[in-house]
């Protein structure tokens, strides 16, 4: 009986010692976890989506225990938010959004990230909502378009929200009504999970919390003591966000257009030419990221042509006609219409257009004037001008003209010493030909 008794008090002590050793090594997996950090606090354009992508490929591939981003952005490219999603969702590690710091907010495009996000946590004073897809201007698309791109977009983020059991009536009216709301109603909306007044707060509070990841639920662990690795977004990636900004697309299409065309008009200028060229290979590699409206181009180059043809036939009109052709291509530059989402600082533009314009016809008229204008310099600008025989002047003598003493000659009877004689031509770039100065002459 006893050795049955010994072997009952064994069998607990091997049962204790299993569980204290497994809940030991569960805090030293806690202790050495690490959790990856990015800082999204910008548009959302394609750099945006290349560096959520390369994070989470980074973080899967270092074996982070989740990759936390901070985001506040005003919006941008919905085909840069969808790539975004789709990463979200094939993402073998938990994706945490947070939406930091206090005044920030998740809005448009941010409303699809913070719903498709495996936790989504806001700091006190923020908001998330109004991701009614707008036109280029910023203002409400019109016609067909308008309700094309609506319905496109609610089905995008009733898809999302569904997924991840979220609020879909609250993301509809997102889209449809542009409702925004605060942390507190989206955490009573069931439309983000906790509020965080920081991120250890937000670590801290992971623990416990069941997410879905690729199809198969997990629980997350306590991560307030996890080591914290920080992302930077690339050179690369930075210049790709800069340059897909449609202000900035249309600004190089502006300046490949006026400097080139300074070149034109001026050969030789050199500096014009060289930032047109930097301009339009820039805003070439610009047409592979965003979708580019080829009838603001054409408009771009018949600007550029109307000016131009005011150096052969100068009136005004032609030139004025151009300047509107600039200014109305900068404004059609950047199809909106196949990438909702994308909005433009139209006053920058046309502004940037018109002063663009107007330095090109600034720069015709000023062509134009040099070549009317009577040359004045040089031997070439004496011929007319009235000067006075310094000698008697056959075959040879000198006049004085222009302040100066020059070689001259004439073919007509001579001239005696102190007459007024006026300059016919210029030979072998230093004699003048001249001959008396006659009574019409005079008056």
């Amino acid at each position: 009986m006893k050795r049955y008794q010994s072997s009952g008090v064994e069998l607990r002590h091997l049962v204790v010692s299993i569980f204290v050793l497994f809940c030991s090594h569960t805090v030293a997996l806690a202790d050495n976890a690490q959790v990856a950090i990015i800082r999204m606090q910008m548009g959302i354009f394609p750099g945006t989506a290349e560096f959520l992508k390369e994070s989470i490929s980074r973080a899967e591939h270092e074996k982070m225990s989740a990759l936390v981003v901070e985001l506040d952005t005003p919006g941008g490219m919905l085909q840069a938010s969808q790539d975004m999603v789709k990463a979200i969702f094939d993402s073998s590690i938990p994706v945490v959004f947070y939406v930091s710091p206090t005044g920030g907010s998740a809005t448009s495009a941010g409303v699809f990230l913070t719903l498709a996000s495996h936790v989504a946590v806001m700091a006190p004073g923020t908001s998330i909502g109004a991701a009614h897809p707008v036109a280029g201007d910023g203002q409400d698309i019109q016609g067909d378009m308008r309700t094309k791109a609506e319905n496109m977009t609610v089905a995008m983020v009733k898809s999302i929200s569904e997924r991840r059991g979220r609020n879909v009536q609250w993301a509809e009216k997102a889209v449809r009504e542009s409702e925004s709301i605060t942390e507190s109603q989206a955490v009573k909306l069931g439309v983000v999970d906790f509020i965080a007044d920081d991120l250890d707060g937000l670590l801290r509070k992971l623990k416990g919390k069941e997410v879905l990841i690729q199809n198969e639920k997990r629980t997350l662990e306590d991560l307030s003591k996890a080591s914290r690795v920080y992302y930077e977004m690339s050179l690369s990636q930075t210049v790709v966000n800069i340059l897909s900004n449609p202000n900035i697309a249309a600004l190089l299409w502006i300046g490949a257009t006026t400097g080139l065309s300074l070149e034109l008009y001026h050969p030789g200028a050199i500096l014009p030419g060289v930032v047109g060229v930097i301009c339009l290979v820039l805003a070439l590699a610009v047409y592979q990221i965003i979708p580019i409206n080829i009838s603001g181009i054409v408009l771009l180059v018949l600007g550029v042509a109307l000016i131009g043809a005011e150096l052969a036939v100068p009136s005004g009109i032609l030139g004025v006609g151009g300047v509107i052709a600039i200014v109305l291509g900068a404004i059609y530059l950047i199809d909106v219409n196949e990438a909702p989402g994308l909005t433009m600082n139209m006053t920058a533009i046309v502004s940037a257009a018109t002063v663009c314009g107007v330095a090109l016809l600034l720069a015709v008229f000023a062509v134009v004037r040099s070549q009317r204008k009577k040359i004045t310099t040089g031997s070439e600008g004496l011929v007319g001008s009235i000067g006075e025989a310094r000698g008697n002047i056959t075959d040879d003598g000198r006049i004085f003209v222009h302040g100066e003493l020059w070689k001259a000659f004439t073919r007509s009877s001579m001239i005696q010493r102190g007459e007024k004689v006026k300059v016919l031509g210029v030979h072998d770039g230093l004699r003048l030909e001249v001959e008396k100065l006659g009574d019409d002459d005079s008056k």
